[in-house]
């Protein structure tokens, strides 16, 4: 992926430099607020491109077995077109601009409950909202924190180094020791009953999943005997010669405290290897985890001041991993600190994981398609599900986000019909209007998206002639508010005044 400049650089005004006629109404509002929203236009293109060009690529962490151009060419062995189409949908840099721009206030909090892939979330970065999104797939997540570490990139963060706390006396992570002393109890939790305590950022939970751990709620399960999943009979861990250490097990002997100032965590005092053995200064001791956490060259920098001086230093962070510390040790500790520097996306089910999401400026999402789409086997997912049952559970998250939404506030789901095994319609967007409705929110506006044809033009010939159902070449907008529709507008005009 190629290198990208900073946040400010890359996000431009919508028409600027662009071969688009003048138009006073789209030069306000970024494109004309009418209930035709047409994405074949070519300003709409451009943007798009624009979009897709600082490294986008929303379909990156998804297998789906959509039936789309690609699995139709390939069944029907169409000459000249094998091949040549993905067959995963992307969601739309250029509509997901234009709803935050025009529904959800400046810097607000949107929360999204069927996040999928990383469109929406970077979107909402580059424009200055903040984010939260939920999404099953561990994948997923991966694979869009990927992307948000290449595209959203931030400025190193400035933080200070207690040098006192670094020079902390501790006996080093030898084999010997941690087999005969020690049985590596860093990872042990000092009040847990669980026994371990190692934090899972959602950027990495994949791959430990893959390697056999088991994940819930951001930490690493014990085995039945309460310790490590990778820990082996000698109490060392596997992962430590073949790589793969979750960032929370490598950076724990650290901690930021209220005041960004880097110290030793007070449980390490607690460990028989603290001021014991073979005594060395917690900066030689944990240097792995320092240069994990601000690069070797800072490292060695730090470690040459506290060699030498007795004063705190103030480094320099790489934001990402900043980030990733705070996460952590929210997870951990009760005394939450509020700092977002990044999209989140929070892995599970969102009709459990709505309950710790933000309070919300505007809701937006675009929920899966009953089965049209089968993201995963996971029976959670709701494109697993029969239709009833699938209906029953997208009530009640849609319920539960409502709860999350402030008043006078917008929200805004895209959805599109799709059809039964005997090919006919569901009416799932009445059945999604009536879902806000019933929470009380109230239909807003509703617009029509017309997408690109896509395969349309190599399949409507023999789809028409079978059984006369046209082609579909659109999705549905629907924009809900919760309260006043006018006080709601006032809140976002208000704030794009300041």
């Amino acid at each position: 992926m190629k290198k990208i400049k900073k946040k400010e650089e890359r996000v431009f005004d919508f028409a600027k430099g662009m071969n688009i006629p003048k138009n006073i109404i789209r030069e306000r509002f970024d494109a004309i607020p009418f209930s035709i929203l047409n994405t074949r236009e070519g300003f709409w293109q451009e943007r798009k491109q624009a979009w897709i060009s600082i490294g986008i690529e929303s379909e990156v962490g998804r297998n789906s077995n959509a039936y789309n151009t690609k699995q139709w060419v390939n069944e029907h062995q169409i000459s000249g077109n094998k091949g040549q189409s993905t067959n995963i949908s992307v969601f739309d840099p250029v509509l997901t601009e234009l709803m935050y721009k025009w529904f959800c206030p400046p810097q607000g909090q949107i929360i999204d409950p069927f996040a999928g892939g990383s469109v929406r979330g970077i979107v909402a970065h580059m424009l200055d909202y903040k984010y939260w999104g939920c999404e099953l797939r561990s994948e997923q997540i991966q694979a869009n924190y990927e992307q948000a570490k290449d595209i959203c990139q931030q400025e190193n963060i400035p933080i200070k180094i207690s040098t006192a706390s670094l020079k902390q006396l501790f006996n080093g992570c030898e084999p010997k020791y941690i087999k005969n002393v020690c049985h590596g109890r860093c990872c042990e939790s000092s009040t847990m009953s669980e026994g371990t305590l190692i934090t899972i950022h959602p950027f990495e939970e994949n791959k430990i999943r893959q390697m056999g751990g088991n994940i819930i709620n951001g930490l690493l399960q014990p085995t039945e005997n309460k310790k490590c999943k990778f820990k082996n009979i000698k109490n060392l861990c596997i992962l430590h010669s073949k790589g793969g250490k979750p960032f929370g097990c490598v950076a724990s002997p650290f901690t930021l405290n209220n005041n960004d100032t880097l110290i030793i965590r007070n449980r390490y005092r607690l460990l028989k290897c603290y001021n014991n053995g073979n005594k060395q200064p917690a900066y030689k001791v944990f240097m792995k985890s320092l240069e994990l956490l601000f690069g070797i060259n800072e490292t060695a920098r730090i470690i040459k001041h506290i060699e030498y001086c007795n004063d705190d230093i103030i480094v320099q962070i790489p934001a990402i991993n900043y980030q990733i510390l705070i996460d952590n040790d929210n997870r951990k500790h009760d005394n939450k600190r509020d700092v977002v520097l990044f999209p989140q996306w929070i892995i599970g089910d969102a009709l459990d994981e709505l309950e710790n999401a933000p309070n919300a400026d505007f809701i937006f999402s675009c929920p899966p398609y009953g089965d049209l789409e089968v993201y995963s086997d996971d029976p959670r997912d709701l494109s697993n599900m029969e239709y009833h049952t699938f209906i029953a559970a997208y009530k009640r998250i849609i319920l539960r986000a409502c709860k999350k939404l402030k008043n006078n506030r917008f929200a805004c789901f895209i959805v599109g019909d799709f059809r039964d095994k005997n090919g006919n319609y569901r009416d799932f967007i009445s059945h999604t209007k009536n879902a806000f409705i019933e929470q009380g929110l109230h239909l807003y506006n509703e617009a029509i998206l017309i997408n690109a044809v896509g395969s349309l033009p190599i399949r409507i010939t023999k789809q028409f002639e079978a059984s006369r159902k046209i082609g579909k070449t659109h999705q549905n907008v629907l924009i809900f508010v919760k309260g006043d529709g006018k006080k709601a507008a006032q809140n976002i005009n208000e704030k794009n005044e300041l």
